[in-house]
């Protein structure tokens, strides 16, 4: 299919049905899946019966069955994932993850950590608490928008390694920006120079097809309570088996060096609901596809992207690839820029994501990056075209009013 036909409409809507299973309010626009969306209802439904044990039977749930009733949750991750079920530690977001390796690390004086301008800004804040403690080095590697291909990241990344690097830390898909990078070909350099690979994969699960152990990254921190729908609270850290012994949790508690799964399977009194519900959330998607979700998610966002540019006439960021192809730069968000005429109107980006939501009932994010200002829309089985339109309605009259 050629790519101009692939995008000149958007993707046959999925059933009503599935967009039935969230409890949005629909007097208002949703477009912000990315940040954190809402919980569909069986899924809603599983986590309040996990809650209900636990208080049913605190003690013999938390004290004494915790690591029974995770462990199959780890192996069923396992298979989703394709990762080893054994380097499995769950957590409450890939903040939570990254700041376990982080903080596990043996910096010393002079040591560098690379990462990109695109970086999520509490991985960086993490990246710059433990390398001043240490009196190590930060070092933010430019990769400046338009981009012509995956290449651009790589060669910068590359070119920003020497022998003091210990760690790069590299989204998935990023945040501000809403890139896939390339990850596959960075761990592989990384392990050429003997340097640590930590992949920030916040919203890549569910989002794109992942075979973690195929990678070959060092670590890899996701979310699952993004494009799997799990209850929030719900993310891992995987970790390569070398380095087990030496990660642990943001929080050391009563089993310190028993083990990587043991650590991280006891938190004390946390809720482990939203971690046991991570199963039902992977299950409700079964019969629609994890295929099939990808692809209409994918294939949406890069048709809502090509319609608000064409509305606000400015050019793309990444290139038009067909969404799921191994090139593309395209996920189930998509960033595009605002005419620099706009910002003259609005005293901050804050303040025209504030006037969308007062005036047009439409929730997306307005994102300042390299001094330019982004609207990112993201796409999730609940949202349908008639929505992106609509924003591109209303971008289009702030634009020529």
């Amino acid at each position: 299919m050629a790519l101009t036909t692939a995008l000149s409409a958007p993707p046959d809507a999925l059933p009503r049905e599935w967009r039935d299973c969230w409890p949005l309010d629909e007097s208002y626009t949703f477009l912000n899946h990315g940040s954190f969306g809402s919980l569909p209802i069986p899924v809603a439904e599983a986590q309040r019966r996990y809650r209900d044990l636990v208080e049913a039977r605190p003690i013999e749930v938390l004290g004494r069955r915790c690591r029974e009733l995770l462990a199959p949750v780890r192996e069923r991750m396992g298979r989703f994932l394709r990762a080893d079920a054994a380097g499995i530690g769950l957590v409450t977001n890939a903040t939570e993850a990254v700041n376990s390796v982080l903080r596990s690390l043996d910096l010393r004086p002079g040591d560098v950590l690379v990462t990109t301008d695109h970086v999520y800004r509490a991985v960086l804040q993490a990246m710059r608490f433990v390398a001043r403690r240490a009196g190590a080095e930060v070092r933010v590697v430019p990769v400046p928008l338009p981009l012509t291909g995956p290449g651009d990241i790589a060669q910068r990344i590359e070119a920003a390694l020497d022998g003091r690097t210990r760690l790069v830390v590299i989204d998935h898909v990023t945040s501000p920006t809403a890139v896939v990078f390339p990850v596959d070909r960075i761990a592989s350099m990384c392990r050429a120079r003997g340097v640590e690979c930590l992949i920030d994969g916040a919203h890549a699960p569910g989002m794109v097809d992942l075979n973690i152990n195929a990678l070959g990254a060092t670590y890899y921190a996701g979310n699952l309570h993004k494009w799997v729908c799990a209850p929030k609270g719900a993310a891992f850290l995987w970790v390569s088996e070398e380095r087990r012994r030496s990660i642990h949790p943001s929080i050391v508690s009563h089993f310190l060096d028993e083990g990587f799964d043991v650590e991280f399977d006891w938190q004390g009194t946390r809720d482990i609901s939203a971690w046991l519900a991570i199963v039902d959330a992977l299950a409700f998607f079964e019969p629609l596809g994890w295929h099939r979700l990808r692809e209409h998610n994918c294939s949406l966002a890069a048709w809502a992207r090509e319609l608000i540019r064409a509305e606000l006439g400015t050019a793309p960021l990444v290139p038009l690839d067909l969404p799921g192809s191994r090139s593309s730069m395209l996920g189930s968000i998509a960033t595009i820029e605002l005419p620099s005429s706009m910002r003259g109107r609005w005293a901050g980006p804050e303040a025209l994501q504030a006037d969308l939501y007062e005036r047009e009932r439409i929730e997306v994010p307005i994102i300042d990056w390299g001094d330019r200002w982004h609207v990112r829309v993201s796409a999730q089985a609940y949202n349908h075209p008639e929505q992106y339109e609509r924003l591109a309605v209303a971008l289009g009259r702030r634009l020529h009013s």
